[in-house]
């Protein structure tokens, strides 16, 4: 997830109050009619600066939280000796179109709804038969249909 939009927006929150703060101190040589005004202006501004940042600091931790647990056991599963299950590797495949998607770029894989896939044919039981090409690329995973070119692995 790209957050440095959201600190960017933070940033110009906190130079804008900079700017207003500076605005009122400016008015603060004036007469003595602005003094009660000046005082509530900067502490209104003070007060409201500190609540964006923490309520911003507040949301950011808890995405920063639910990031860290999401990317831990990920991290887990590529470091893991065992073979990913079809269920895994659709699950990080669709972490990785999720995140493309975000980027707006295009789909490596499109995974189909069930009333799309193709129909499982019943294994036969008499002699061994494998279902894996001896060339080429690995037949998909049942449900997702790649968009990445036959040749493209070569």
């Amino acid at each position: 997830m790209e957050k440095a939009h959201l600190y960017e927006a933070l940033y110009l929150v906190n130079h804008g109050i900079d700017e207003a703060v500076r605005g009122v101190q400016r008015l603060k040589k004036s007469p003595r009619l602005f003094m009660e005004a000046y005082h509530k202006s900067m502490a209104g501004l003070e007060r409201r600066r500190s609540m964006i940042n923490l309520q911003f600091m507040l949301e950011m931790r808890k995405l920063e939280e639910d990031d860290e647990s999401r990317f831990e056991a990920e991290f887990n599963v590529w470091l893991s000796d065992e073979p990913l299950t079809n269920d895994e590797i659709c699950q990080l495949m669709r972490g990785v179109e999720r995140e493309r998607k975000l980027e707006g770029k295009p789909p490596l894989v499109q995974f189909l709804p069930r009333s799309k896939r193709p129909k499982k044919t019943p294994k036969k039981t008499e002699g061994v038969h494998s279902s894996h090409k001896l060339t080429g690329s690995p037949t998909p995973a049942s449900g997702v249909e790649t968009t990445v070119p036959e040749d493209a692995h070569a």
